[in-house]
Parts: C-alpha cells; sequence; structure tokens
C-alpha cells in the first residue's frame, strides 16, 4: 500500500477539494472568460491547479517518507503555484511568469540536487556543472513552458501529463523504487480527481497554476528517474515521453517566428487547434492526441536501455513524419469530415421487441448489475478475516464521507465525491480479493460469476440503449490503457494483487458503478446504504479478528 494510498489520498482529496475552490472561485476572481482563442462559449473557473496541489502535499505529508531533495522540490512546486495562481487572476507578463519559473527550477537544481550529470551513447559520458546546471535549466524550464503551452482543450494537459507521470513512476520503479514513484503516483493521482471535472465538456479549468506545476513535475521526476545512482535506462528518455508537447511548442514558435511574431505571441497553430482544423469533434482531438501519447509510453518502456543517440532519433523521425503529416494535410485540404457535417447517433437495435414492451430489457439490465455488484461485495465480506491498519483507517474514512453523506444529503443525487468513495470502495474490495479468495476455489468462482454479470450487464447497456447520461469519454480511454496495457509492461513497481486480471476486474467494476448512479435519481438512499453497509462489514470483521 506504500504506493496506493498517496495515489488514493491525493485523488479523493483533489475531488473533494474542487467543488469548495468552485464556490470561491468568482470571489477570488479565477475565472477563465470566453475569448476569441478560446473553444468554451461561457466563464469556467480555473481552480484545478490549486485542487490539485493540494491533493499532493496533503499526501506527500501524510503517505510519504520525504528526502532532503522532495522537501525542496514540494517548495520549487508551491513556488510555482504562487506564480500560476496571481497569473490567472491578473494575467502577468510573460517576463514575470519566466522569472517565477526559473525561481522553481533554481531551487531543485541549485538545492534540490535535480541534475542531468549523464549522458550516455557508446558509453556513459559524466558532464561537467557548466554544462549539466544551464542544460538542466533548460529543460526543466522548456518542459513546464510546453505543458503550459499545450493546455488548450478540455482534458487534453492533464491527460497527456497523467500518462506522462505513470511512465514517469514505472520507469523509476526499474532501479529503485522510493519517494520519486511515491511522488509521481501521487500527482497521477490527483490529475485524475482532476480530470473528471475537466473532461468534456469541462466544468473547471487546471489554469496556469496546474499547467505549470505539472509540466515542471514531469520534467523533474523524470530527470530523477534517469539519473538515479541506481537508474540504467537511456538520460534522454524523458525527451521520447515528451515529444508530443516538445514537438507543439517548437513548431509554434518557429511559425510565430518565421512571420515576424514573438515567440510567445498567441495564435490558433497548436496540435490541437490543427486537428480541430481537420474536422476532428473536440473529444476526437483530445483522444487522438492520447492515443499518441500513448504510443510514446510505450515505445519509451521498450527503449529504455537504449543509448541517448538512439532515442534522440527516434525522436527527430517523430518529429519528421508528424510535421510532414500535417504539411500533407494543409496542401490538399484533407478533413476527416465535411464542414457542417455531424455524426449521428446509432438507432438502438431491436432485441426480440423487448425494447418495446415497458422497458423491461433495461429494468433487467439495471436488477443484475445492482445484484452482480451486491454479490461480489457480499463474497468479499464474507471471506474477510483481518485486515492491516492502513486499510481498517481507509475504511474508517469512507464510512464516515457515506454516512455523513446518508444522514445530511438524503435524496440528492449521488454527489462527485460519493462517486469518489464508491470507487475507492471498489478498488478495495479487488484488493482484499486478491488476498482472500485465491484460498477459497468456491467463493473465487462466485465473485468471478459475479463480475461477469457486471460485464454482461454494463454491455447490453451501452449496446441497446441509447443511454446520454454514460458516455465513453478521452479519460475512459485513459482508464482503459492503464489497464489493459501498462500491467503488461514489468518494472519492479509493484501490481495490485492478482496482476492485470485484478486490474481488468476492477475496470468492469468501476463502469458497473457509472451506470448504475447514473441510473439511480430517485434511488440515491438506497446506493448510499449498500455502500455503508459493505463499509461498516468490512470493519465490524476485521475488528472481530483482533
Amino acid at each position: 500500500m506504500q504506493y496506493v494510498l498517496p495515489f488514493i489520498l491525493a485523488m479523493v482529496v483533489t475531488m473533494a477539494w474542487l467543488p469548495v475552490l468552485v464556490r470561491l472561485s468568482n470571489r477570488w476572481l479565477l475565472i477563465d472568460q470566453p475569448g476569441e482563442r478560446k473553444v468554451h462559449m461561457t466563464p469556467i473557473p480555473r481552480v484545478g491547479g490549486l485542487a490539485m496541489a493540494t491533493g499532493v502535499f496533503i499526501a506527500a505529508l501524510l503517505t510519504i517518507k520525504l528526502q532532503t531533495q522532495d522537501r525542496w522540490f514540494l517548495f520549487a512546486g508551491a513556488v510555482l503555484i504562487v506564480f500560476g495562481a496571481v497569473d490567472d487572476r491578473y494575467d502577468l507578463n510573460y517576463r514575470i511568469k519566466l522569472a517565477g519559473q526559473l525561481l522553481a527550477v533554481g531551487v531543485v537544481v541549485i538545492l534540490g540536487g535535480v541534475r542531468i550529470h549523464s549522458l550516455s551513447f557508446d558509453e556513459s559520458v559524466a558532464l561537467p556543472s557548466w554544462v549539466s546546471v544551464p542544460l538542466t535549466v533548460f529543460f526543466l524550464v522548456g518542459i513546464t513552458n510546453a505543458i503550459n503551452l499545450a493546455d488548450g482543450l478540455d482534458g487534453l494537459a492533464g491527460g497527456t501529463t497523467f500518462l506522462c507521470l505513470c511512465a514517469v513512476a514505472l520507469l523509476s520503479s526499474i532501479g529503485d523504487p522510493g519517494s520519486s514513484t511515491a511522488l509521481a503516483l501521487a500527482f497521477a493521482g490527483a490529475t485524475l480527481g482532476f480530470l473528471r471535472f475537466n473532461t468534456f465538456p469541462a466544468s473547471v479549468f487546471m489554469g496556469d497554476a496546474g499547467s505549470q506545476l505539472l509540466g515542471f513535475t514531469v520534467g523533474v521526476l523524470s530527470v530523477r528517474a534517469t539519473q538515479s545512482a541506481t537508474s540504467q535506462i537511456s538520460a534522454a528518455l524523458p525527451v521520447l515521453l515528451l515529444a508530443l508537447p516538445i514537438l507543439d511548442t517548437l513548431s509554434v514558435m518557429m511559425q510565430r517566428i518565421g512571420e515576424g511574431r514573438s515567440p510567445f505571441s498567441a495564435d490558433k497553430n497548436h496540435i490541437h487547434h490543427k486537428l480541430l482544423a481537420m474536422g476532428f469533434f473536440h473529444h476526437e482531438a483530445v483522444m487522438v492526441i492520447y492515443t499518441i501519447q500513448a504510443g510514446l509510453l510505450v515505445l519509451a518502456y521498450f527503449l529504455r536501455y537504449e543509448s541517448d543517440a538512439v532515442i534522440v532519433g527516434v525522436v527527430v523521425a517523430f518529429f519528421a513524419f508528424s510535421i510532414s503529416l500535417f504539411q500533407w494535410t494543409t496542401r490538399t485540404g484533407w478533413r476527416i469530415r465535411a464542414l457542417g457535417i455531424a455524426t449521428g447517433d446509432p438507432q438502438a437495435p431491436k432485441f426480440f421487441g423487448l425494447t418495446d414492451k415497458a422497458q423491461l430489457l433495461p429494468r433487467l439490465s439495471y436488477a443484475a448489475l445492482a445484484m452482480g455488484l451486491a454479490v461480489y461485495a457480499c463474497v468479499i465480506v464474507l471471506e474477510t478475516a483481518a485486515l492491516s491498519s492502513d486499510i481498517g483507517i481507509l475504511i474508517g474514512a469512507l464510512l464516515a464521507v457515506t454516512l455523513g453523506s446518508l444522514v445530511i444529503v438524503r435524496a440528492a443525487p449521488v454527489s462527485i465525491i460519493e462517486k469518489g468513495v464508491l470507487f475507492v470502495t471498489a478498488t478495495l474490495l479487488v484488493y482484499v480479493d486478491a488476498l482472500v479468495l485465491p484460498a477459497n476455489p468456491l467463493f473465487s468462482g462466485i465473485g468471478w460469476f459475479a463480475v461477469g454479470i457486471v460485464a454482461i450487464s454494463s454491455a447490453v447497456r451501452l449496446r441497446l440503449f441509447n443511454d446520454r447520461r454514460f458516455e465513453l469519454t478521452p479519460l475512459d480511454i485513459i482508464v482503459l490503457f492503464m489497464a489493459l496495457v501498462v500491467p503488461s509492461l514489468i518494472g519492479n513497481l509493484p501490481l495490485p494483487l492478482g496482476g492485470s486480471l485484478a486490474i481488468a476486474k476492477l475496470v468492469i467494476l468501476l463502469y458497473g458503478i457509472e451506470m448504475l448512479v447514473n441510473r439511480s435519481e430517485g434511488r440515491a438512499v438506497w446506493v448510499r446504504v449498500a455502500a455503508v453497509s459493505v463499509l461498516a462489514a468490512l470493519a465490524m470483521r476485521s475488528l472481530a479478528s483482533l
């Protein structure tokens, strides 16, 4: 649990803190107004960065054994948050923003000892300080700005950095898992919590405070992952991981300079703007970029032990291919769909006429979904004999939140915080499942049968009904990628017990819960009662064994 707790705590705190900050955003004037370069049409709070920073700092202080280098890193992150929040409020001149970035980078380089001190070609080459320090500063400032500039569509910067943070956690675990891995997972958890509010159509933005913090974090932790004393992975790997935002920043700035404008001037020449110009819808453009970033993650993993020359060659080839592709689409006017034409929603097919008869099949699939989730939870509770103290604390916190919601909120729909509690509870059940069920083949079989019922019921609802309250979003693409691909990449980072099968089981349960909650407007109290019953039963089973 040393790596699971930072992730979960940062995610839950971020999700809980965001609604509070949204209510304060008008008073603090932290609002992103619509404009010529913006794709949103209404004012949107930009407080996501403050919520993510709160989640990470609380998780780091409570669950991670921080070293001196970690404390300087978090201090530098706080500096960026302050400058970013002031920029979100007053729209600072780029020179002042750059000064804040240099201050933060100076802290981690000079006081925190974060350096690119060696490169590997045929053999490792140590860099003198007069090369190492400027190179590190240039890289970190560049990545901070690259992520900041790429934050142009709902979920774009958050999703790409989430993937990068997971890659950094995986790569840092290959050498010597420690605080770098835990910090990367804490930031990944906070980002995931934020993305539930930021996926198209976004209800909150991260602002410059968030985009600068995430870019800075990916840069610093990737340097630490590749430059630690025990690491044998390529020093150029961060460049490959961040090739997409680097390409976006370099191409945009070169185009501005070529047109005789300031490289920091605003325009609509970013990669996401070009995808929109090709006819991609907003969420489709984001998913295209997510897919490319996921491919770079997998590529970086398989090239992790190659020389820096090979890595740089791959990055250059990626740049050349991408630029050529965009130039070809511009010259030919290629578009994925004609202007003004939108794809219609597929009609729900008939299934033996049942969809026309009093909504029988929708009710049956809903009941089966609820039954599958209930049976799975009961099996885990019945087989649980004892739990560790940290899991007991987590159960207590989840129970307190759910009881508070049951007593105070009552008839209102299930809130985003309660949904987060349900997701964490599902994660806990799968973790306990891997601990207790393998020893009992009968209960293990019943558990898998229940999960199968959830999967079939979810598939029926997705296939047969035009359920607009549940749609696959770009965030879901990330979740599926992390569930199906990342477990296959071998590192020293411990997977949940049960490995990839446990993760697949968790993904099925999470989508089942999502569908159940989104169809429970009039039955929210029963969802809360069920959650309280499961958590209370787990707590009592654990206490009974003491």
